[in-house]
Formats: structure tokens, C-alpha cells, sequence
């Protein structure tokens, strides 16, 4: 091959990342070419119209509430992130918990999120997932059924 060809591919490849992320927005924020409150806004509504609630900045999980079920709370997606590095699969909740869980495990220490919002954020029903997934994976009793309408006592 010749360099223009090479080039040439290196520039379609770029230049497909780039309208991409122009419409769907990028998994970790860290990577904005801003970080700017207005940025950090036009993500997450990118994000959120691509059905894509979840969206890290850095080690830090922001969760946008879609006010409808969605499908990314089964049995086969614990799966997917029990052991899986951070960034091996798109930003999850259930990421975040099992990062938790084998720190948890490494350091013999205690862990906590701390889960922060608006009233109707979603902070119940991310403590439920949270609380379902580390049940499941620590084979520590029996499986945590999640109703996204029942009580969860306590403060969040």
C-alpha cells in the first residue's frame, strides 16, 4: 500500500469515530473534548436517546433515570460483568457493583456507594440492582427479586 491510501483509511476511521460520537455520545466523559457543564448535559441526552442510561466519568457511574423498564437488568447480563474489567463492557450499574464486591474481597475491607440524586432520580431501584447483583454473585443466600415498585427502607 501507499501512505496517502494508508492515511486515507486512518482519516475515514477518524472521521466515522468522531459522527458517532457526534449522535451517540461517549461511554466515559473523561474523554470530552470539554468538560463543561453544557458538555457533560448534551452527553447524557445523547446517551439517554440511544437507550444508553449509564455513563461513566472516570471511576464515578452517573445513572440518568428513563422513566420506563428497560431491558438491561437479566440474569444474563450479571454475567456479562461478574469479573469483567470497568471499561471490557459499556458502563452498568452492575460494573460498578462488582468492582465493589472484589475490592471488597482484594482488600478485606469494607466498601459503600454512595448513590445521590433528585427525588425520582432512581436511587431506590439502583440500590435494589446493586443489592440483586452483589446477592447473586456472592452466592451468600437466596436471589434478591427486584419490583421496581416496592419500599426500600432507609435514606438515599
Amino acid at each position: 500500500m501507499k501512505n496517502g491510501e494508508d492515511l486515507s483509511v486512518i482519516q475515514a476511521f477518524h472521521w466515522q469515530s468522531n459522527v458517532n460520537v457526534q449522535h451517540v455520545g461517549v461511554e466515559d466523559m473523561v474523554l470530552l473534548s470539554k468538560l463543561t457543564e453544557q458538555a457533560i448535559a448534551d452527553n447524557l441526552k445523547k446517551r439517554l436517546h440511544g437507550n444508553s442510561i449509564f455513563t461513566y466519568i472516570g471511576p464515578v457511574l452517573i445513572s440518568v433515570n428513563p422513566f420506563k423498564q428497560m431491558p438491561y437488568f437479566t440474569e444474563k447480563d450479571m454475567d456479562q460483568y461478574q469479573g469483567a474489567a470497568q471499561y471490557e463492557n459499556p458502563p452498568h450499574i452492575y460494573a460498578l457493583a462488582d468492582n465493589m464486591y472484589r475490592n471488597m474481597l482484594i482488600d478485606n475491607e469494607s466498601q459503600c456507594v454512595i448513590i445521590s440524586g433528585e427525588s425520582g432520580a432512581g436511587k431506590t431501584v439502583a440500590a435494589k440492582y446493586i443489592m440483586s447483583y452483589i446477592s447473586r454473585i456472592s452466592g451468600g443466600g437466596p436471589k434478591v427479586q427486584v419490583r421496581p415498585n416496592a419500599q426500600l427502607s432507609g435514606e438515599f
